[in-house]
């Protein structure tokens, strides 16, 4: 069997990391372990955002362990050092990752995806929000086209 983790990038918005893992999950997805980063201006968000993926993922009958990292704003050398030693940690222990850039910011997504020249990352996934009046809805009060998702290490289909 193979062991998934699920490394989330959090910045501006708390829904765009939820939401995009709820798609993932109602895709099939899931992970035994999973990965929250955010800056130190976006840490207060940390808390409701481990819950909610926490009850989200216990509705799907998952209880994954949930780690949380803060970095220092635009501390892209930290994030760099954090994310090797995450992903070095991770692949000595067999895990298959993934990546989801949606909420974050340049700091966290480039020291990220710099990482997955070296690593086993499965998928680096993107969610959009194409209309605007809908920025802090849960994820079923959206409608789905308005959320497509891509996943840049997969096929070159666009959206859903």
């Amino acid at each position: 069997m193979v062991k998934v983790a699920y490394i989330t990038l959090l910045g501006r918005s708390p829904w765009a990391v939820v939401n995009t893992y709820y798609k993932l999950l109602t895709r099939g997805g899931k992970a035994e372990r999973i990965y929250v980063f955010t800056e130190e201006r976006y840490r207060h968000n940390l808390p409701k955002v481990v819950e909610a993926i926490r009850a989200i993922s216990e509705a799907y009958n998952l209880h994954p362990a949930i780690e949380t990292e803060v970095v220092p704003d635009y501390g892209f050398f930290v994030a760099d050092r954090k994310f090797r030693e995450l992903f070095t940690k991770l692949e000595r222990e067999g895990y298959r990752m993934g990546l989801d850039i949606t909420s974050g910011r340049k700091a966290l997504v480039a020291a990220a995806i710099v990482q997955t020249r070296q690593f086993p990352v499965a998928f680096i996934v993107y969610m959009g929000l194409l209309d605007l009046d809908f920025p802090d809805r849960p994820y079923m009060m959206i409608p789905t086209h308005m959320q497509p998702i891509k996943n840049f290490l997969g096929d070159e289909s666009e959206g859903d």
